[in-house]
């Protein structure tokens, strides 16, 4: 007779454990499916802004100089929502734009090549409608950078961002600024990374130094708001 018991409490035990089995399975695998819908819903809105603001754009110390090929160009690929190319005809750039974020002290380097661009992943991306920040280099030790001549551009120039999709959006210069006192720099930092005229706003900056220096001689700062 006990015998008989503990078969059948056994097998009342070994039953429990296979339906607990399944249950959990279905939990795991409903969460799974709730997660992958969850991102699919979130694909292409408007990430949230970094908490961390910028408040100083430090250039590279030793950027490299080796000019990208063609090929190296061609074959550039990044996230499909992400700035890939900036293009300005009137500079003759078609650069390179490199992911990258201020660290916890609100700095925000320039790339580590002087033919390639920063874009600021705490900003916002081409299409979403905030603001995007972009550096470049002026100048390494012994050649030019890519926004050598930002201070060149002029009001109603044009600007094209294209993403890691193909998509293409274009930008109207609206405001160039050149400043020389760095005390000056914070404020205009903090205008940088607001809209312009509530538009879409792209804001180029990049630290000017003294030749033969890494000494602060001027802040170059471009904003263009999207074009329709």
């Amino acid at each position: 007779m006990a015998l008989k018991i503990n078969r059948t409490t056994r097998r009342v035990i070994k039953g429990i454990g296979i339906a607990l089995l399944i249950i959990l399975v279905a939990i795991m695998l409903k969460i799974l499916v709730w997660e992958n819908n969850y991102y699919k819903t979130k694909t292409g809105e408007e990430r949230a802004m970094a908490d961390v603001p910028i408040t100083q754009i430090v250039s590279a110390l030793n950027p490299s100089e080796t000019e990208p090929t063609t090929e190296d160009i061609a074959k550039y690929q990044v996230e499909k929502n992400t700035p890939r190319y900036l293009d300005i005809e009137r500079l003759n750039i078609h650069s390179r734009v490199i992911k990258t974020e201020v660290d916890t002290n609100g700095i925000l380097a320039t790339p580590d090549n002087i033919y390639d661009v920063n874009w600021h992943s705490g900003s916002s991306a081409p299409g979403e409608g905030g603001y995007i920040i972009i550096s470049g280099i002026h100048s390494g030790k012994t050649k030019t950078g890519t926004f050598a001549n930002l201070d060149s551009m002029e009001k109603g120039d044009e600007i094209s961002i294209e993403n890691g999709d193909g998509a293409k959006f274009k930008y109207e210069v609206k405001e160039i600024n050149v400043i020389s006192d760095q005390k000056d720099s914070d404020e205009n930092l903090i205008k940088m990374q607001t809209k312009l005229d509530d538009k879409e706003t792209l804001s180029l900056i990049t630290v000017k130094t003294r030749q033969n220096s890494r000494e602060f001689e001027s802040l170059v700062m471009l904003r263009a708001t999207i074009k329709k």
